[in-house]
């Protein structure tokens, strides 16, 4: 009776965390908010459909014709072909070929699907309970295997120990067995949708989050229909804070001038620091000279010292709403085919791209072939890495970075202004593009690390110092020397 006319006893947060409850339940209460009662609705809509889906797959798997289920639904030919499994057991995940491997956290998405799936694996089990004089209760995962087959869906493996509990007499009982699980989870067909419809529909859906994170849906009559949203706007305006550093700057400028044959898709906001009188002379001559070409705005900021976090901000300030800005370093060269990612991949009031960048190790740990490549755009091992933990790239519109609070100003020196952005990014609506993007090379160059910042900063500075200097297999190259 408790499941089936459910009462959730912590009323403040009723029903915004996990529905499990929905799937036995006939009545949920307390509901107060209309937002509430809409999300209870489509994750009910949810678990019909995959109920329908599985229902789809079990007659499909009864034609005539049809291939019995198998455990093995892809055959290798070679072992780049193999999918490897991961192992977890407990709350710990051990992988290979990921960013995080070979150990760590047992991450919330596969900690939420792993419970459906016992959900929804029980309630099987237990369909024809009645008939069989048997019920079957889970107590926990001992360990599982899992991997991810692109074309088919995902398999699971998982070791379980649950309670089989007799309920005929004379024989009722309840024991403690351990069985294993051979699961698989089927990718639906192929859904294919114009990029205008999809960029619409998530603006929609992400509109409507962002009114309710802004708590604006304070009326009971809130409205779900469609919103009339502002106009997107593909023209990229790159902004790159500078100071110094004229070689750096000499040769983005000459990569600037060349990555693109049509120069109108994007325009360079400059916010320039101080430096010695015949630096700045050098970086005035480079930028009149990149003016006959491409559209440079200057911003100077005189002689106050260095902050990245107020460059950008400044120069995001002089641009409106609808502005699609790309924040990027004089150490980075990119390719026209990055300026076309950063349009598709950043979605004004829904979507930010943060992409991952190529970044070299030093010229000195290169090997002799990687010497004499011509330009920057390779990525051997042992020449550089992509770096899965910079954020300091980032394509957003000025709404969304206005949305979120803007830049942090209170950061002083190397560092921590673009993880500060990108978890504020992570808390609200908005979603995130992240993925690596071979159109984008950090040249390397020599990090300081002041001994003068916060513990927090100098470590982060140190750790980015360290992990560009040489690839694993270089110091093994130089070990090897050494033994």
């Amino acid at each position: 009776m408790q499941t089936l006319f459910h009462n959730n006893q912590t009323v403040p947060n009723a029903y915004q965390g996990s529905l499990t409850e929905l799937r036995h339940a006939i009545t949920l209460h307390p509901v107060k908010k209309p937002s509430i009662m809409r999300r209870i609705h489509v994750h009910n809509h949810i678990l019909r459909l995959a109920m329908l889906r599985s229902r789809r797959i079990t007659l499909l798997n009864e034609l005539p014709n049809q291939k019995a289920p198998s455990l093995i639904r892809h055959i290798s030919n070679s072992t780049r072909d193999i999918f490897h499994w991961d192992f977890f057991s407990s709350n710990i995940l051990f992988c290979a070929e990921q960013v995080n491997c070979p150990r760590h956290t047992l991450d919330l998405s596969i900690r939420m699907a792993l419970n459906e799936i016992i959900t929804q694996l029980f309630d099987e089990f237990n369909s024809n309970a009645r008939q069989r004089g048997r019920v079957l209760r889970f107590q926990n995962i001992q360990y599982g295997y899992m991997r991810v087959e692109p074309r088919h869906g995902v398999d699971y493996v998982l070791d379980m120990v649950l309670w089989f509990k007799k309920i005929r007499p004379p024989h009722r009982a309840t024991l403690s067995v351990r069985r294993h699980a051979y699961i698989q989870q089927t990718f639906g067909s192929l859904e294919i949708m114009p990029d205008s419809f999809f960029r619409d529909t998530l603006r929609q859906r992400i509109a409507k989050s962002i009114r309710l994170w802004k708590e604006t849906n304070e009326s009971k009559d809130f409205n779900w229909k469609r919103i009339e949203l502002p106009p997107e706007n593909f023209h990229v305006h790159m902004i790159v804070p500078l100071a110094g550093r004229v070689d750096s700057f000499k040769r983005f400028a000459n990569n600037l001038r060349t990555v693109c044959l049509d120069k109108r898709i994007f325009s360079l906001i400059l916010v320039i620091y101080d430096s010695a009188p015949d630096v700045n002379t050098a970086i005035a001559a480079l930028i009149d000279e990149l003016k006959l070409e491409i559209d440079v705005k200057v911003i100077n900021m005189g002689s106050q010292p260095f902050n990245r976090g107020i460059a950008l901000s400044r120069g995001a300030d002089i641009l409106g709403p609808d502005a699609l800005m790309f924040f990027i370093d004089v150490d980075i060269l990119f390719t026209c085919d990055t300026l076309d990612r950063v349009i598709r991949n950043t979605v004004r009031g829904a979507q930010v791209y943060f992409p991952i960048v190529f970044s070299e190790y030093s010229p000195e740990t290169w090997s002799d072939s990687d010497r004499l490549l011509s330009d920057a755009f390779h990525y051997g091992r042992k020449r550089g890495y992509f770096r899965h933990f910079g954020f300091g790239l980032v394509s957003i519109y000025k709404s969304d970075l206005d949305l979120i609070g803007g830049m942090n100003l209170n950061i002083q020196g190397w560092g921590m202004e673009d993880v500060d952005l990108f978890e504020r990014c992570v808390h609200s609506p908005l979603r995130i593009m992240r993925a690596p993007d071979p159109g984008l090379v950090h040249i390397y160059h020599t990090i300081h690390c002041a001994e003068s910042l916060p513990e927090k900063q100098y470590i982060m500075c140190v750790g980015s110092k360290t992990a560009s200097l040489a690839s694993l297999d270089s110091l093994i190259d130089q070990l090897s020397v050494y033994s």
